[in-house]
């Protein structure tokens, strides 16, 4: 025991009590980890970034082929025409198979998906009164097809874009 007005000697060593700083230490630790938030990653970007080093000619731009899928209706909104740049596709049978069939010669001809990736996207310029199920069914036949034989689905072209939806002129 310490007498009051007694100073310590140099023999005497001050003890720092260790095991209330390490229950602090661990508790400051359990709170933030408790509180901390893990936050979702906002988007995936397809950024193509110039390699390091790489010559003036590799960092121009690729241009990309623009195929433009015009959607008009009537007034009920259902699909009365659909075009591919400036072929009507809704002539007879089924439009979106049509236009299935027009984007995977243009995928192939582009070199297949992993090229058409790169050098193909679609702009959709749909009316305003258009169902959106018509709208659907145009992303799927673009964007790609289950195969017959297996469950596999085939990729055709990921890059699509829409156009402010035109409302008609008596609306």
């Amino acid at each position: 025991m310490k007498v009051r007005g007694k100073r310590p000697s140099k023999d005497e060593k001050i003890e720092l009590q260790m095991t209330p700083m390490i229950d602090i230490v661990f508790q400051l630790l359990v709170f933030f980890i408790m509180t901390f938030n893990v936050v979702a990653q906002e988007g995936d970007f397809n950024i193509r970034m110039p390699a390091v080093g790489a010559p003036q000619e590799q960092l121009e731009e690729i241009e990309k082929q623009t195929l433009k899928v015009r959607m008009r209706s009537n007034d009920a909104g259902d699909l009365i025409e659909l075009k591919l740049n400036d072929a009507v596709l809704s002539g007879g049978g089924n439009p979106f198979a049509n236009l299935h069939s027009r984007i995977l010669s243009k995928v192939q001809d582009a070199g297949g998906p992993d090229e058409a990736a790169n050098l193909l996207e679609v702009e959709f310029e749909c009316d305003y009164d258009l169902k959106y199920n018509n709208v659907i069914e145009a992303i799927s036949a673009v964007s790609g097809s289950r195969s017959r034989d297996s469950d596999k689905i085939q990729r055709l072209i990921e890059n699509i874009k829409f156009a402010p939806p035109k409302k008609k002129a008596g609306s």
